[in-house]
């Protein structure tokens, strides 16, 4: 989800990189409203209030399970 000025809005599942645009048959909706920017941007308030900031420090003691996980699903990153 993006909204730009409050007035301009795009939601969907289409990611900015080649692969996405050429071979994957994503979409995004866009929509130029006020009133819609203005109730996206209601949404992403709500989500970041349960968000959780997370420092480098955080991220570089992250515990052995989150790290056996990336090893995991590395080889099939560009996929994901």
């Amino acid at each position: 989800m993006i909204v730009i000025d409050g007035m301009w809005a795009t939601v969907g599942g289409t990611n900015l990189d080649n692969r996405s645009f050429a071979m994957n048959e994503e979409l995004n909706v866009i929509v130029y409203d006020r009133d819609v920017g203005r109730q996206f941007d209601e949404i992403f308030a709500a989500d970041l209030r349960h968000a959780r900031r997370m420092t480098y420090e955080e991220w570089r003691h992250r515990g052995v399970r989150a790290r056996l996980f990336e090893l995991v699903v590395a080889p099939i990153g560009d996929l994901l």
